[in-house]
């Protein structure tokens, strides 16, 4: 026993935990796996898609089974998000593929419902992906000047989002599902191009807003630090 009062066989048990412990963390868990459970889910999402597709287009029953689809993968996106951050597990993949598989089930699935819905689905989704495709680029420059840090999701990036996803839901559920009557569809049909529609006006404001604070790096006029920082608040696309 050395003078610190520690026996040689413990010194090792104490090195060799405090140098190994990812070995003893599970795999879903483990922040050293590529595959543990979030980036699982967010992989899950990309892979849904083509079925989700799919089965849209099923007689009868292909409304309330892509719907399902979609919440389903609306509920992966919580918990992988959720799962990273209470394990501490947050790795550079899962920020990378999170909003991608958003985007794409997102994009998918509005251009599905303008496809069999027509102009009233059409103008809000060429609305919205426009907007997205606009504003993602215009992030990766941003990002090019290191000012992408800055950028954090507000209330009405979240609120945005909520409307979105409830409204594409039940537009699917409204596109062919024997589980309810004429009249229900209908009343869902409607008032879920209403909560599109506000979701629309919302993806048009938050990226005029992030227009906005971009503007003077775009045009050379100042660095826009500061005003990045303090009004590009209602973005919605950083996600973890």
């Amino acid at each position: 026993r050395s003078s610190s009062g520690i026996t040689g066989g413990e010194r090792i048990a104490l090195t060799a935990a405090a140098t190994t412990p990812e070995t003893s963390t599970p795999w879903y868990r483990n922040r050293k796996s590529l595959w543990n459970l979030p980036n699982l889910l967010t992989s899950a999402r990309v892979v849904l898609i083509p079925i989700f597709a799919a089965v849209f287009y099923l007689p009868q029953v292909g409304g309330i089974l892509s719907a399902s689809i979609f919440i389903l993968a609306a509920i992966t996106d919580f918990f992988d998000g959720y799962l990273a951050r209470k394990w501490d597990i947050c790795s550079p993949f899962g920020a990378f593929l999170d909003p991608v598989a958003d985007k794409l089930m997102v994009s998918t699935a509005l251009i599905l419902l303008a496809g069999a819905q027509g102009v009233s689905v059409a103008v809000p989704t060429a609305i919205i992906l426009c907007r997205e495709i606009g504003v993602s680029a215009l992030r990766e420059w941003t990002a090019s000047q290191g000012k992408r840090d800055s950028i954090a999701v507000g209330w009405s990036g979240k609120v945005k989002t909520a409307c979105q996803m409830v409204a594409i839901s039940g537009l699917l559920l409204a596109q062919s599902n024997p589980l309810f009557t004429q009249a229900v569809l209908q009343t869902l049909h409607q008032w879920s191009l209403v909560l599109l529609y506000i979701a629309t006006y919302l993806t048009v404001t938050s990226g005029m807003v992030y227009l906005r604070v971009a503007y003077p790096l775009l045009t050379g006029t100042s660095n826009g630090g500061e005003e990045l920082e303090s009004s590009a608040k209602d973005d919605d696309l950083a996600r973890r």
